[in-house]
């Protein structure tokens, strides 16, 4: 079919089906080449902006003291029980000075006798994970647990004795707490401490 106009012939404009086809190949390309790009970008930034935080976190605790005896208030929780004689004391730490600290590790725990001398010295719990450090502002907290054995059902010796004293002392603390309580443990079971947990007991 021609069109005349003004005695002048013209052909319609004929694309080739290859040449469509080459167009939208190039098109879908562009696209793509345009997302890469803006993505690569995007996640450039804020692995930057990760970086940059999780350095200055690392700045920032790097330059704060451990908690000296004076910035710590300790508070006994309760004794949660198993079956067995099993026995986990939460102990919590709340920093009452108005500068932040650092508790990191674990505390010394001694069991007293009534003569105030050491009767048990509790282990360190085994972890597969490294301990972190628990960085207390002003009015926060970290704590820890004591694990024992009462001696339950199955104990065939004798009750275990129970002592009413527990001295606990932070890494670097020159002064350790002495505390009022009431544990019953007896000798050859376990007693050992877990290292210090940011935040409450759950």
């Amino acid at each position: 079919m021609r069109l005349y106009s003004l005695g002048v012939a013209f052909a319609p404009s004929v694309f080739h089906y290859d040449e469509v086809v080459l167009m939208k190949t190039l098109g879908i390309v562009v696209i793509g080449l345009v997302s890469v790009v803006l993505q690569v970008t995007v996640n450039g930034k804020v692995g930057l902006r990760e970086g940059i935080t999780a350095g200055a976190r690392e700045a920032y605790q790097s330059n704060i003291q451990p908690c000296a005896r004076e910035a710590l208030k300790i508070t006994e929780g309760e004794t949660d029980a198993a079956m067995g004689g099993v026995r986990r004391t939460p102990y919590v730490l709340t920093n009452i000075s108005k500068s932040p600290c650092t508790l990191k590790g674990y505390p010394s725990l001694e069991l007293l006798n009534k003569a105030g001398a050491v009767v048990r010295r509790a282990t360190k719990q085994k972890l597969d994970e490294r301990t972190i450090a628990a960085t207390l502002e002003p009015g926060k907290t970290a704590w820890f647990a004591l694990n024992f054995n009462a001696g339950g059902a199955g104990n065939m010796g004798k009750p275990c004795p129970t002592y009413r004293q527990l001295r606990i002392t932070t890494p670097g603390a020159k002064r350790p707490f002495v505390l009022k309580t009431e544990i019953q443990t007896c000798a050859q079971s376990d007693f050992d401490v877990t290292p210090f947990i940011p935040g409450t007991p759950e």
